[in-house]
Protein backbone atom coordinates (compact mmCIF):
# COMPACT_ATOMS: atom_id res chain seq x y z
CA UNK A 1 0.00 0.00 0.00
CA UNK A 2 2.80 2.46 0.82
CA UNK A 3 4.72 1.61 -2.17
CA UNK A 4 1.31 3.10 -4.42
CA UNK A 5 0.87 6.29 -2.53
CA UNK A 6 4.53 6.63 -2.94
CA UNK A 7 3.97 6.74 -6.42
CA UNK A 8 1.04 8.60 -6.16
CA UNK A 9 2.81 11.09 -5.14
CA UNK A 10 5.95 11.33 -6.88
CA UNK A 11 3.36 11.39 -10.20
CA UNK A 12 1.75 14.12 -8.26
CA UNK A 13 4.85 16.00 -8.05
CA UNK A 14 5.50 15.68 -11.88
CA UNK A 15 2.85 16.63 -13.38
CA UNK A 16 1.62 19.20 -10.79
CA UNK A 17 4.81 21.07 -11.74
CA UNK A 18 4.77 24.94 -12.77
CA UNK A 19 3.90 25.13 -16.35
CA UNK A 20 6.30 27.24 -18.63
CA UNK A 21 6.89 27.29 -21.97
CA UNK A 22 8.88 29.79 -24.60
CA UNK A 23 7.32 31.53 -27.59
CA UNK A 24 9.12 32.43 -30.47
CA UNK A 25 8.69 35.30 -32.84
CA UNK A 26 10.20 35.38 -35.78
CA UNK A 27 9.46 36.89 -39.61
CA UNK A 28 10.10 34.61 -42.43
CA UNK A 29 10.63 35.32 -46.42
CA UNK A 30 7.55 36.87 -46.96
CA UNK A 31 8.04 39.21 -44.24
CA UNK A 32 5.30 37.55 -41.96
CA UNK A 33 5.51 37.86 -38.57
CA UNK A 34 5.24 34.03 -37.10
CA UNK A 35 4.60 33.29 -33.05
CA UNK A 36 5.32 30.21 -32.21
CA UNK A 37 6.03 27.54 -29.44
CA UNK A 38 8.74 25.93 -30.82
CA UNK A 39 12.20 27.47 -32.44
CA UNK A 40 11.73 28.57 -36.08
CA UNK A 41 13.86 27.08 -38.55
CA UNK A 42 17.23 27.39 -38.61
CA UNK A 43 18.16 30.28 -41.29
CA UNK A 44 15.25 32.36 -39.48
CA UNK A 45 17.10 31.72 -36.36
CA UNK A 46 19.03 35.54 -36.22
CA UNK A 47 15.77 37.72 -36.40
CA UNK A 48 13.90 35.88 -33.36
CA UNK A 49 12.60 36.90 -30.26
CA UNK A 50 12.16 34.51 -27.45
CA UNK A 51 9.20 35.04 -24.60
CA UNK A 52 9.63 33.16 -21.77
CA UNK A 53 6.01 32.66 -20.24
CA UNK A 54 5.20 31.02 -16.46
CA UNK A 55 1.28 31.50 -14.85
CA UNK A 56 2.88 33.85 -12.38
CA UNK A 57 3.84 35.44 -15.02
CA UNK A 58 0.58 35.94 -16.68
CA UNK A 59 -0.90 37.13 -13.26
CA UNK A 60 1.71 39.92 -12.94
CA UNK A 61 0.73 41.12 -16.13
CA UNK A 62 -3.01 40.63 -15.95
CA UNK A 63 -2.81 43.05 -13.20
CA UNK A 64 -0.60 45.64 -14.43
CA UNK A 65 -2.94 45.74 -18.02
CA UNK A 66 -6.00 46.84 -14.88
CA UNK A 67 -7.48 49.80 -15.15
CA UNK A 68 -8.51 51.40 -11.94
CA UNK A 69 -12.50 52.16 -12.25
CA UNK A 70 -14.17 55.15 -13.03
CA UNK A 71 -16.30 56.11 -10.33
CA UNK A 72 -18.03 59.17 -9.14
CA UNK A 73 -19.89 59.47 -5.42
CA UNK A 74 -22.98 61.91 -4.66
CA UNK A 75 -23.25 62.13 -0.56
CA UNK A 76 -25.00 64.02 1.42
CA UNK A 77 -24.48 65.25 5.54
CA UNK A 78 -25.48 62.99 8.14
CA UNK A 79 -25.97 60.02 5.80
CA UNK A 80 -25.17 56.63 7.14
CA UNK A 81 -25.30 55.16 3.89
CA UNK A 82 -22.88 57.44 2.54
CA UNK A 83 -20.57 56.78 5.10
CA UNK A 84 -20.81 53.24 4.51
CA UNK A 85 -20.41 53.58 0.97
CA UNK A 86 -17.30 55.99 1.10
CA UNK A 87 -15.46 53.63 3.89
CA UNK A 88 -16.09 50.30 1.96
CA UNK A 89 -14.32 52.59 -1.06
CA UNK A 90 -11.59 53.45 0.94
CA UNK A 91 -11.18 49.90 2.54
CA UNK A 92 -11.03 48.29 -1.18
CA UNK A 93 -8.12 51.44 -2.20
CA UNK A 94 -10.74 52.70 -4.68
CA UNK A 95 -10.39 56.08 -6.23
CA UNK A 96 -13.60 58.24 -6.52
CA UNK A 97 -14.32 61.19 -6.78
CA UNK A 98 -17.05 62.80 -3.81
CA UNK A 99 -19.17 65.67 -4.58
CA UNK A 100 -21.50 66.50 -1.39
CA UNK A 101 -24.75 68.06 -2.19
CA UNK A 102 -25.21 69.37 0.64
CA UNK A 103 -22.09 71.41 1.05
CA UNK A 104 -21.29 72.48 -2.16
CA UNK A 105 -24.06 74.05 -4.88
CA UNK A 106 -22.03 73.20 -7.53
CA UNK A 107 -22.06 69.81 -6.51
CA UNK A 108 -25.84 69.89 -6.68
CA UNK A 109 -25.92 71.73 -9.87
CA UNK A 110 -23.66 68.81 -11.51
CA UNK A 111 -25.81 66.21 -9.46
CA UNK A 112 -28.88 67.42 -11.16
CA UNK A 113 -27.04 67.32 -14.91
CA UNK A 114 -26.76 63.64 -14.01
CA UNK A 115 -29.81 62.91 -12.45
CA UNK A 116 -32.69 64.61 -11.12
CA UNK A 117 -33.54 63.22 -7.96
CA UNK A 118 -32.12 63.59 -4.60
CA UNK A 119 -31.65 59.97 -3.48
CA UNK A 120 -27.88 59.54 -1.34
CA UNK A 121 -26.04 57.87 -1.97
CA UNK A 122 -25.82 58.26 -5.62
CA UNK A 123 -22.49 56.48 -7.77
CA UNK A 124 -21.57 56.09 -11.00
CA UNK A 125 -19.54 53.10 -11.20
CA UNK A 126 -18.12 52.62 -14.71
CA UNK A 127 -20.96 54.80 -15.85
CA UNK A 128 -23.82 52.51 -13.93
CA UNK A 129 -25.87 54.94 -12.19
CA UNK A 130 -26.00 53.24 -8.30
CA UNK A 131 -28.86 54.37 -5.74
CA UNK A 132 -27.96 53.28 -2.56
CA UNK A 133 -25.17 51.41 -1.09
CA UNK A 134 -25.20 47.87 -1.63
CA UNK A 135 -21.53 46.42 -1.37
CA UNK A 136 -22.54 43.36 -3.51
CA UNK A 137 -24.02 45.94 -6.03
CA UNK A 138 -20.56 48.10 -5.45
CA UNK A 139 -18.14 44.82 -5.94
CA UNK A 140 -20.43 43.66 -8.75
CA UNK A 141 -19.79 47.06 -10.77
CA UNK A 142 -16.07 47.72 -10.24
CA UNK A 143 -15.14 44.33 -11.77
CA UNK A 144 -16.68 45.52 -14.98
CA UNK A 145 -14.04 47.59 -16.65
CA UNK A 146 -15.24 51.07 -18.12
Amino acid sequence: MTKYLLLFTTLLFIFCGTAQADFYQWEDDNGNINITDYPPPAKFRKKVQVYKYAPAQAEAAKDAQKIDPDVVLFTKNSCNDCDKAREFLKAKNILFTEYNTDASEEAAKKRKTVDDSNDAPFAIINKNQVYGFSEKTYTKLLKVKP
